[in-house]
């Protein structure tokens, strides 16, 4: 079966790499965060992998992990140019809990998250001192509807 679709191809140049958990029940929110909140419309690169940007934190545990996430980061940097990278973590991650707690000197699952967004930036401007790393956490309110907050 084919499917014709409405969407036309994107053309021209993006500067911005996003990088988010694949979990099913963010995803209405991030795109909506990302197209709109930040107003990209749709131009930008995005990595969807387990965990977000904490795939950039694994050198300890999973460094396989660490390593392969790195070399796409490494890639858009490269073949995109990228100037503006956005990371954003969310509440209630499932493959946070699967990481050892010896990792992070917090025990509170939200600041073990922001300390690794952190350590994502500082590696980051390290490696790449010409792009802007900007860090978001994802969360729910009593009547669960989505809040994204900036980590400073």
């Amino acid at each position: 079966m084919d499917y014709l679709l409405n969407s036309t191809i994107k053309r021209g140049d993006t500067a911005v790499l996003a990088i988010h958990c694949g979990d099913y029940r963010f995803q209405d929110a991030f795109q909506e965060f990302l197209n709109h909140s930040l107003n990209l419309g749709g131009n930008y690169d995005l990595m969807v992998v387990p965990g977000g940007p904490l795939s950039l934190t694994l050198f300890e545990y999973l460094p396989k992990f660490q390593w392969a996430s790195s070399k796409w980061v490494r890639f858009f940097a490269d073949a995109h140019k990228i100037q503006r990278l956005v990371l954003i973590q969310h509440q209630d991650c499932a493959f946070y809990r699967t990481m050892p707690g010896h990792l992070h000197t917090s025990s509170e699952p939200r600041r073990r998250q922001e300390q690794d967004l952190h350590r994502v930036k500082e590696v980051m401007q390290k490696e790449f001192p010409h792009i802007s790393v900007e860090s978001y956490y994802a969360g729910w309110d009593d009547a669960f509807r989505v809040k994204i907050d900036s980590v400073p």
